[in-house]
């Protein structure tokens, strides 16, 4: 039987090449699948696992899974899965497994990063002084003591923001669908409608998965309910805010500065092979793009390239998982199933 991992730097490659993983023979490389050439497919066609990263340029969908006609098992090295197409998964009778947790210390420290550095302008402070071109005027910023934060979405990354929060000295909202009562007792948190989280939150921070019911939850009759100069933070999924509707608020002040380590459609930006193939992408997509660029330009916005997970700890622990989930899954006894739930 032959597992094929996709997306495989240095590290992965490392930590991967002495596991065994059911005596499977075991390929490994550097490409996404949707970039995979003629001679290459010829040698992995047989596949009957697939592990891809979360940065996959393509959905895995029913014309590139159709490809693999042995396949029976699809291991992202991520939570999400919303670049696998379950539907055609469910048909084929293939299995998806996920990485529930693998970082929540890691992507919140990552956004206190971000907030850090938006609070303090941190980043604009260090590139005034590389120039010689410092303005001391120009560096105000704000306490998190006694500043009040909202969480929507309190998972295992959205806890431990609230935990992080809490040691600043910072007042915490929630909005879940499922409140963590156990939890808002033990932190003092508040759980609260989505409404008074907007009204009243100073810093507005996502942790939500990227669904149906709660794609563009982040939009122009959101914003206006929401305290002007609020923070906007955005760790989780890019499709869970309108682009366009935040570079408009970003322009008028409304929103005093954004952390976005996620964007929407932010394969156009990362991968520049999907320009390069001359696709016709969509007035949607293109317009999205552009408002995108319009961000990473702006000098209240940072965005980073999706790499809130990326620290030795946490992909270990994402690369440990796969394993044990491909080890299970081959063993009759599958784990961490996301078709199943």
């Amino acid at each position: 039987m032959k597992i094929v991992f996709f997306d495989v730097d240095k590290l992965t490659r490392d930590y991967l090449q002495d596991k065994k993983m059911c005596d499977c023979d075991v390929v490994y490389l550097e490409n996404s699948i949707e970039n995979t050439d003629a001679e290459t497919y010829e040698k992995i066609k047989d596949a009957v696992a697939l592990s891809v990263f979360v940065h996959t340029a393509a959905k895995m969908n029913k014309e590139i899974l159709s490809k693999y006609p042995n396949l029976k098992l699809i291991a992202t090295r991520s939570t999400g899965y919303d670049h696998v197409d379950l539907d055609y998964c469910k048909e084929r009778g293939i299995e998806v497994v996920n990485v529930p947790k693998y970082g929540e210390a890691t992507v919140a420290e990552y956004t206190f990063g971000l907030l850090l550095n938006l609070s303090r302008k941190i980043i604009q402070a260090r590139n005034d002084m590389k120039n010689a071109s410092v303005h001391m005027n120009e560096y105000l910023g704000f306490d998190l003591y006694d500043h009040t934060i909202g969480i929507i979405g309190t998972g295992a990354i959205g806890r431990h923001v609230a935990k992080l929060a809490r040691g600043f000295g910072m007042h915490v909202l929630a909005y879940d669908l499922y409140p963590n009562e156990e939890f808002q007792r033990i932190y003092n948190i508040h759980y609260v409608s989505l409404d008074e989280l907007y009204a009243k939150a100073d810093i507005v921070t996502l942790h939500a998965p990227s669904t149906k019911e709660n794609h563009h939850m982040l939009n122009d009759e959101a914003f206006k309910k929401m305290k002007d100069g609020v923070i906007i933070l955005n760790t989780a999924r890019g499709s869970l805010i309108d682009t366009e509707s935040l570079y408009r608020n970003v322009v008028t002040g409304k929103v005093g500065g954004a952390g976005l380590d996620v964007l929407e459609n932010e394969d156009f930006i990362i991968h520049d092979d999907i320009i390069l193939k001359d696709q016709d992408i969509g007035i949607d997509y293109a317009m999205n793009t552009i408002a995108n660029a319009k961000l990473l330009q702006h000098p209240r916005v940072i965005i980073t390239p999706h790499i809130g997970f990326n620290s030795i700890d946490a992909v270990h622990r994402i690369l440990n998982t796969t394993v044990k989930n491909i080890e299970a899954f081959f063993a009759g006894r599958t784990q961490n199933s996301v078709l199943r739930r």
